[in-house]
């Protein structure tokens, strides 16, 4: 195959800017734009030659357009008219006449006529110096040696052109939809996609990496290896993307050193690659070398200090080896960082209670912090092992639902008392034992304080002093039965709201049994009310703001309306069948998702069998309900609306509201698969 160069002169081919307009309008839908050109006397153009047009006659000459030389439909060939023209390609036209040819080409990419890749542009690059740019004869061959550098400067210009709605590349647009379908969750398409480009042209390294993604997708992870592998060996200098990617892969099959040799190929390229610090920092904390790991979250934090990960990740190395200081101060900043990020307060909480440190009061707070949390977002598995925990490092000593009367306090009371002057001026001389027994089971253990008198008579100044002492620590006491309360009251709202969802859930399910039911909303508020009347005895209020109350009250929002209109209902939210509800109604079917917005959040969570409910069940819709408390706006988005009107996070699947007029990026694929074990 050889690179042709075609002439054009706008005195001579005056429709060349309708010709235009018309190729970028085909282009953009992804077809090829088919034009006859005139090449002189050359008889040797074969299928599949390479094409550049080029503007000569005036100012502006330089490169327009290109394209590939292609077959012309069978009752235009000039060979079958007659066997005096048989030994030429199957691109030479009927309209072809004596020492003037005309040949079929497929445009793929143009730009402006009066935008082109100029020549006295390309003469002042070094390494353009020597080649021939003027034109010698219509359709001549372009030099080898000097074709890649040339592609390059017109890639160049048309993703410029493009930008500026001046020129189209059919290998953008079929990038383009690669990435769409990938992001979108049709690899097998975007493998197409990425093929075309290929085809168009073997050297676009950026199809490479869309293969490989898309393979990722399809889990065909050897052949994303390879895929990954093609990109390195075409641009081993600007191969930083693949490298990082091939790492992921190595990660994901456990083959770490290959992972480890291919995220340190990566920060050769960019010694800034944060992405990738992070990515071997993981790969040495699998391997045990947990310093070197250390000193790749050092590096993380120093080129990205907001990255939360790297500080919970450094905090799991230094607990590890059982600098525990140092561990909770990472897993402090990590929830500063990211308050939501419950395995830090999970692994805090764990050093917290080591012996070394034995913190029982924070330790608790963070493990019974981490329940919530996991019960919170769904993760019931580990909710469960946190409690575990907290009952097996006996941390959880503090009393349930003891009354005030049981907190022995008297002693307290007593010791003020007895040091206070008596009527004739002097103290009441007696032993004083101060302290708190926060249970009558208790080891009774004391304060740090302990104050004994012999039998001796003291001044009144000494008298009043030592009970101002003993005073302060019935405050402390008293300080610590109100930690005690809150505590108790919060762990009373936990086991309210439980109880509350699991009445909730039974009640819904006999209601969801009737075809139709007219008078929803009075049956759901009699449910509330017989579960508060249950078990509560007085109000306890819990925020509507809380995500989980705003959640389950979405929920119901949502089943009345079905009901009224005549919908029967089931609730499947329990089965991880990706949706939230089934609804059926005559022939219609409908796998229901829900979730709400709050005022303090701009983002819903979604998880990844979500999103591929949200692909490809056609019955598929999500319902975004906010101020689900009081008066619900309930808004019904179907199929793959959800991709038009939400940016997706892949790491994390949070949905957010598009913003507008947004320009699809380039992005690293993210892989479904453990850091390292949590």
């Amino acid at each position: 195959m050889v690179t042709r160069i075609f002439l054009c002169n706008e005195q001579t081919e005056p429709e060349i800017r309708d010709f235009i307009r018309e190729a970028i309008a085909d282009i953009s839908e992804g077809e090829q734009y088919i034009v006859t050109w005139n090449c002189g006397n050359i008889q040797t153009l074969k299928v599949g030659d390479r094409a550049y047009f080029k503007r000569i006659g005036s100012a502006n000459q330089g490169y327009f357009a290109s394209g590939t030389v292609v077959p012309a439909d069978r009752e235009y060939q000039l060979k079958q008219r007659s066997a005096r023209y048989r030994e030429l390609s199957e691109a030479y036209d009927i309209d072809s006449q004596l020492n003037n040819f005309r040949v079929w080409v497929a445009w793929d990419a143009c730009v402006s006529f009066d935008e082109p890749l100029r020549t006295d542009y390309l003469r002042q690059l070094p390494h353009f110096q020597g080649m021939p740019l003027e034109p010698q004869s219509d359709a001549g061959v372009f030099r080898d040696e000097y074709v890649k550098m040339l592609d390059r400067e017109w890639e160049r210009q048309v993703q410029k052109a493009a930008r500026a709605g001046k020129g189209v590349s059919l290998i953008e647009v079929y990038y383009r939809w690669g990435l769409e379908d990938i992001q979108q969750g049709f690899p097998q398409d975007a493998l197409e996609s990425f093929r075309q480009v290929l085809k168009l042209n073997p050297n676009f390294i950026k199809a490479y990496l869309g293969l490989g993604d898309a393979h990722v997708s399809l889990k065909e992870y050897a052949k994303a290896v390879g895929d990954y592998g093609k990109a390195i060996a075409m641009r081993p200098d600007k191969a930083r993307l693949a490298y990082y990617k091939r790492g992921e892969i190595n990660f994901l099959l456990s083959q770490l050193q290959q992972a480890l040799a291919d995220f340190q190929g990566a920060i050769a390229i960019d010694p800034n690659y944060s992405d990738a610090h992070l990515a071997l920092g993981n790969t040495y904390f699998k391997l045990k070398s947990y310093e070197q790991a250390i000193a790749c979250y050092d590096r993380v934090l120093e080129l990205t200090p907001e990255r939360d990960l790297a500080a919970f990740r450094r905090g799991r190395c230094h607990y590890i080896l059982k600098e525990y200081p140092e561990a909770i101060r990472d897993f402090s900043y990590a929830i500063e960082l990211q308050p939501s990020n419950v395995d830090a307060y999970y692994y805090r909480g764990l050093t917290y209670a080591q012996p070394n440190i034995a913190d029982e009061t924070l330790a608790g707070d963070d493990l019974r912090k981490a329940i919530v949390l996991y019960q919170t977002q769904g993760k019931p598995d580990k909710a469960k092992k946190a409690k575990e925990m907290l009952e097996t490092l006996a941390i959880d000593s503090l009393p349930k639902a003891k009354p005030k009367s049981s907190y022995t306090i008297a002693p307290a009371v007593e010791a003020a008392v007895n040091l206070l002057p008596n009527n004739d001026g002097a103290p009441i001389a007696a032993p004083i034992a101060l302290g708190v027994s926060l249970d009558a089971d208790d080891d009774q253990e004391s304060s740090d304080l302990i104050v004994t008198q012999p039998p001796e008579t003291i001044s009144n100044d000494r008298a009043i002093a030592q009970a101002e002492v003993a005073m302060g620590n019935l405050t402390e006491a008293i300080e610590k039965i109100v930690e005690v309360e809150k505590i108790v009251e919060v762990e009373r709202i936990v086991e309210v709201e439980k109880l509350v969802e699991v009445e909730k859930i039974v009640e819904v399910e006999k209601l969801v049994e009737v075809e139709k039911i007219v008078e929803v909303e009075k049956l759901v508020d009699r449910v509330v009310e017989r579960v508060v009347d249950r078990v509560v005895e007085k109000p306890i209020p819990f925020s509507i703001e809380d995500p989980s109350t705003a959640e389950k009250l979405a929920m119901i929002s949502v089943m009345a309306q079905y009901m009224r209109d005549g919908w029967m209902v089931r609730s499947v939210d329990k089965s991880q069948v990706g949706y939230d509800l089934e609804c059926a109604r005559n022939d219609q079917q409908e796998a229901v998702i829900i979730k709400s917005f709050t005022s303090d959040r701009a983002s819903f969570a979604i998880s990844a069998i979500e999103i591929e409910n949200a692909r490809s069940n056609k019955n598929f819709v999500l319902w975004i309900v906010s101020g689900a408390a009081e008066n619900p706006d309930m808004k019904c988005i179907r199929g793959r609306e959800l991709f038009e009107q939400f940016d997706l996070d892949p790491l994390a699947f949070a949905a957010r509201v598009k913003q507008p007029n947004v320009q699809l990026e380039r992005s690293a694929i993210a892989l479904e698969m453990p850091q390292f074990e949590q």
